[in-house]
């Protein structure tokens, strides 16, 4: 009997199920209409920021809490602020910060997120800063995007003088994090601090080289720093390679810091090529006494540790002196050199990378404009793979391809031209003489034409950034 009503009961739910259509009723719940809301804002800094959403709920309800949420990864916090409006004064860098805008609807509970950037600013972020060297002493001055002029404005902002003999200004930029100017190194050759990082924001000293490193060496003589994608430089100092760190997160601490020099017995002259990515790099260095070209590969000292293809020229034991060396491709790289008063162009490709050793001259020729280049010549490299280079107030151009030197039609009133700098993907080109900044076009068809001139500038233009 038992059985019967077990299975007279298991029929029944079966039943019931078999009934059950899922026939079921749904309210939808329609989500706010939000207008005067976009999806980014400008904000300069010691302004106010103020962003006013319209927030229309459903079915005439009106109430809501609204929140903000302004992520803040360089300090690992976010600001957090509650009402229908924020309104704040800015207070962060110039830089893109993500954010969030949340309405939660109280009489259902339901919560709605808005996602938005702010993208910081400064007097500074746009514009072109100059280093120039005025009496033997560094100057830093800016050029606002109208024109206007601010003359020595470290020396304003920091009541301090930069250091003598200025080198370079060389900007501090995090490809993989934030991807904006943050400081900027001003490099000289002598002088108490020769070298002095500033922030790009506000022209305020961050600090000076000695500063920059685990245990500084007593005596600290810049000659080349060079910045890399990750936001860190290695650095030519007294002759010898400095790596700045990357083991950290970009924002912390010792970021970018030099620990010791290299290891290794070589005085490195100032100009080098590299590659450096995220799983590979390596530098080829020039020993100016040994007069070779020397490999660095993974912060790793090997010397002439490489495999010379063909024997157009001897690069380890080159018996010449450098002047100048620039990159075009793995494939092409150049160096002219002083072969006992006559200058030679070198030609040569490099295998460094993926383990491999391998350096393959591939011609020397007499470099054509020998007669043009002084102690005081200045070098640039166009991405279409020609040379820029400088010859008291003149500025030529040289196609190695063709052997073609051509003087760039640009007048600069006899005065020398102390800078260039080729910018906007080789279209335009910077040349920099006493007190004034030009601005040429040597697009395809043009050679140096005036398209701008700024004065105003203490003492001889050295270097510039285009921000």
């Amino acid at each position: 009997m038992k059985h019967v009503l077990l299975s007279i009961g298991l029929l029944l739910v079966l039943t019931a199920c078999y009934k059950d259509k899922g026939n079921y009723d749904y309210v939808e719940v329609k989500p706010p209409v939000i207008s005067n809301f976009d999806s980014s804002y400008i904000a300069y800094a010691g302004d106010s920021l103020i962003i006013s959403p319209v927030v229309t709920l459903p079915d005439g309800r009106t109430d809501m809490t609204c929140t903000w949420k302004i992520l803040i990864p360089e300090e690992a916090r976010s600001a957090d602020y509650e009402g229908p409006s924020l309104r704040i004064v800015y207070g962060l860098g110039a830089s893109r910060y993500s954010a969030l805008f949340t309405v939660m609807d109280n009489a259902t509970g339901m919560k709605y997120f808005y996602n938005f950037s702010i993208i910081g600013k400064t007097a500074f972020t746009s514009g072109t800063v100059v280093l120039s060297e005025d009496g033997g002493v560094g100057k830093l001055s800016f050029i606002k995007p109208d024109g206007t002029v601010q003359p020595d404005i470290y020396e304003g902002i920091n009541h301090e003088s930069l250091g003598t003999g200025a080198l370079q200004v060389v900007p501090v930029q995090n490809l993989y994090y934030m991807n904006v100017i943050t400081a900027y190194w001003v490099v000289c050759a002598g002088g108490t601090h020769p070298a002095i990082e500033v922030n790009a924001n506000n022209m305020q000293r961050l600090k000076y080289i000695n500063e920059n490193f685990y245990d500084a060496p007593t005596v600290i003589k810049p000659n080349y720093f060079q910045n890399l994608v990750n936001g860190t430089t290695t650095a030519i100092i007294n002759n010898q390679m400095y790596i700045g760190s990357a083991e950290t997160a970009p924002f912390a601490t010792y970021y970018g810091f030099y620990g010791v020099a290299v290891a290794g017995s070589y005085n490195l002259h100032p100009s080098f090529v590299f590659t450096v990515s995220q799983s590979d790099n390596y530098y080829l260095g020039f020993d100016a006494v040994k007069r070779n070209f020397i490999r660095f590969t993974g912060g790793t000292y090997f010397g002439t540790d490489y495999v010379q293809v063909d024997s157009v020229f001897n690069p380890k034991d080159l018996k010449m002196d450098l002047i100048k060396m620039a990159k075009f491709s793995e494939n092409d790289v150049y160096a002219f050199c002083d072969s006992a008063g006559k200058v030679l162009e070198l030609k040569f490709a490099l295998d460094f990378t993926n383990g491999n050793t391998r350096f393959q001259t591939i011609y020397k020729k007499e470099f054509p404009a020998a007669n043009l280049l002084t102690a005081d010549t200045r070098w640039q490299t166009s991405p279409i793979g020609v040379f820029f280079f400088t010859s008291g107030d003149k500025i030529y151009r040289y196609n190695p391809l063709n052997r073609e030197v051509k003087a760039l039609t640009s007048d600069f009133g006899g005065k020398t031209v102390t800078m260039i700098k080729v910018i906007e993907d080789g279209n335009k080109l910077i040349a920099g003489t006493e007190g004034s900044i030009y601005t040429l076009d040597i697009s395809t068809g043009k050679y140096g034409d005036i398209l701008q001139k700024t004065d105003g500038i203490p003492g001889k233009i050295i270097d510039i950034v285009v921000r």
